[in-house]
């Protein structure tokens, strides 16, 4: 049995760092959006993925972990990696089909689907009156993202808002998976092998639905895969473990608010999408049941 490493009290250095990830986090969607402009979701997901695994895999060799499975091992990580190119491949979809600001706030809906399974397959993980508090006001939140894509003129948006949740949904299908199957693997091996064998479905799909003739290698797709694939992909999963070695996953995780916030203003900052006030409105809520559904009571 592993022993439990006491929490240190979250400091301004620890709370910058927290702030920073969830930036780069927020940034990913309109990153997408850029890249879906010269290349197809399917052959993005594995090129920045190819990125990330190679990545991970390398930090492990300099860090000398080893990444040997056990056969016991095998048939979780594949289910996980399956779970993982369907939440990528319906995220990429769904980002190509809506705007980035609208992929931002609903793929930041999982923390509340792993919350609502959570308390069924995880007996120490319960609902209480806050957490159903932040998921009422949270999901009123996705209410108005939806009421702006069905009233305001953002109809064409609608299927792609409807893939983002369905991600949102296998995500948190993931998460729940994860805590509770593979919590004794190692994160940096989990995530190399999860990364990998994901990498075999993005192709495959790539190969069948894709048309390489409409891919183009330009300087905006390279700068967004190595956005995507070294720093978000890689650089934040690690320095996200680090932190949650030394600090309560609750208290880091309630900064997290930040990150649909990030995610909307650069998407009006950097790609130009429409502010509308169900869109801000939704924002503030979906944040606001992020912050709710994590923080720590009393």
């Amino acid at each position: 049995m592993r022993k439990e490493i006491p929490s240190e009290s979250l400091d301004l250095k620890a709370i910058s760092l927290i702030m920073l990830l969830s930036l780069f986090w927020g940034g990913n969607s309109p990153a997408m959006k850029i890249a879906l402009r010269d290349m197809q979701p399917f052959i993005l997901a594995g090129l920045r993925f190819t990125l990330a695994a190679a990545a991970v895999w390398g930090w492990a060799i300099y860090r000398g972990i080893s990444l040997s499975l056990r056969p016991s091992e095998l048939p979780p990580l594949i289910i996980l990696a399956l779970c993982f190119a369907a939440q990528i491949s319906t995220f990429n979809l769904g980002t190509h089909l809506s705007l980035a600001s609208r992929a931002s706030l609903l793929i930041n809906t999982h923390p509340f689907f792993v919350a609502l399974m959570a308390h069924f397959f995880i007996p120490s993980d319960r609902l209480n009156f806050r957490k159903v508090m932040g998921l009422l006001v949270a999901f009123s939140g996705v209410a108005l993202i939806f009421r702006d894509s069905i009233v305001s003129g953002g109809r064409s948006h609608l299927l792609g808002d409807l893939t983002l949740v369905l991600s949102a949904f296998i995500l948190g299908v993931q998460t729940v998976y994860t805590k509770r199957v593979v919590q004794d693997m190692p994160p940096v091996k989990l995530l190399a092998w999860q990364m990998s064998f994901a990498l075999i479905p993005f192709y495959l799909m790539s190969f069948l639905f894709e048309d390489p003739t409409r891919w183009k290698v330009s300087e905006s797709v390279v700068g967004m895969l190595i956005y995507q694939g070294i720093l978000v992909g890689f650089f934040c999963f690690i320095t996200w473990t680090t932190l949650l070695r030394r600090y309560s996953a609750s208290k880091i995780a309630a900064f997290l608010f930040a990150t649909p916030i990030f995610g909307v203003a650069l998407s009006w900052l950097i790609l130009g999408d429409k502010l509308t006030i169900w869109l801000g409105a939704g924002t503030a809520l979906v944040a606001a049941g992020i912050y709710i559904v994590n923080s720590i009571e009393g």
